[in-house]
């Protein structure tokens, strides 16, 4: 009777052994494809999650213009807006509402919480200041309701950052880059949905990266939108230091300035909300009125 129960218990051992077995190596399956899936999207989306709108320096259109194209094809370039008119107290406030295909696969694998910081939008309403949001529609798809919302708000006015924020040239912040061709698609594509999905059409179009070549800003043109650049980009990218960018702000804001920030808090932009608690304020104490670029352009009604 031992000896059989023995065996019993041998056997029992064996098919426990076993199960074990098989949930570690159902485990180690697991994790081989969870291992696959993070190294297969860094490898794809390594360029488009190295944050875009990091100004390597602070070039104005012209000399950007002046280091990108001869001088004889200069005359034909379209006009690129930096900035509005030096003899009003009028500044734009402006955010590119980024996204690109790696930050919209982060968000879904759980990488990062959201790619839209409300609380700049609360800080806005508090102080009843208008703004220019550029928008992705790789965002838009993702906050379609809020992207509407938007549009529809009287203080925000909305332009055109392309579908998916990648590099109109080469060597571009490391943004994965399109040739021609598919660079066109982005807008035109952009222009359409954006459109579709908030009821407004945009006017304006500000090129991710800041990259473009003659035939980009052409193409920008005769789809009539106007190109939007800056003169004072906030810093606000990667920016952990609040302080800093209200001090990059408040040193360099003048009559027309058009100041460029980001909607996405969190990693990429964490302290762009609390900056503008104070850098709001302070440009209204100083006399300025924070208008969309239209109104800085003197292209809508007072």
């Amino acid at each position: 009777m031992a000896k059989k129960l023995s065996k019993r218990a041998m056997l029992k051992r064996h098919v426990l052994t076993h199960k074990k077995h098989y949930a570690s190596l159902v485990l180690l399956i697991f994790l081989a494809f969870g291992l696959a899936e993070i190294t297969i999207f860094a490898y794809q989306n390594f360029n488009s999650l190295i944050y875009p709108e990091l100004p390597r320096s602070q070039l104005s259109p012209k000399q950007l213009i002046n280091d990108r194209f001869p001088q004889s094809e200069q005359k034909n370039i379209p006009p690129i807006v930096e900035h509005g008119s030096r003899f009003q107290y009028k500044v734009a406030l402006t955010f590119d509402a980024d996204m690109t295909v790696g930050m919209q696969r982060m968000l879904k694998l759980g990488m990062v919480k959201s790619w839209y910081d409300q609380t700049i939008k609360q800080t806005l309403d508090r102080e009843n200041a208008k703004a220019t949001i550029f928008f992705t529609t790789l965002w838009v798809q993702t906050y379609s309701q809020e992207a509407k919302q938007l549009a529809q708000d009287p203080l925000i006015e909305i332009g055109n950052h392309s579908y998916s924020h990648p590099a109109f040239t080469k060597d571009c912040l490391g943004l994965l880059f399109l040739d021609d061709a598919k660079g066109k698609g982005e807008v035109f594509t952009a222009q359409e949905a954006i459109k579709k999905a908030t009821g407004v059409t945009p006017k304006y179009f500000r090129f991710p990266g800041s990259c473009f070549d003659k035939t980009d800003l052409q193409y920008i043109n005769n789809l009539g939108l106007k190109v939007i650049y800056w003169d004072i980009a906030s810093t606000d990218g990667f920016n952990n230091d609040a302080s800093s960018i209200i001090q990059t702000v408040e040193s360099k804001v003048q009559n027309g300035s058009i100041i460029v920030f980001h909607l996405q808090g969190g990693l990429f932009a964490p302290k762009t909300s609390e900056a503008l608690t104070k850098i709001i304020p302070d440009l209204k104490r100083r006399g300025y009125q924070l208008v969309t670029i239209s109104k800085l352009l003197n292209e809508t009604d007072p």
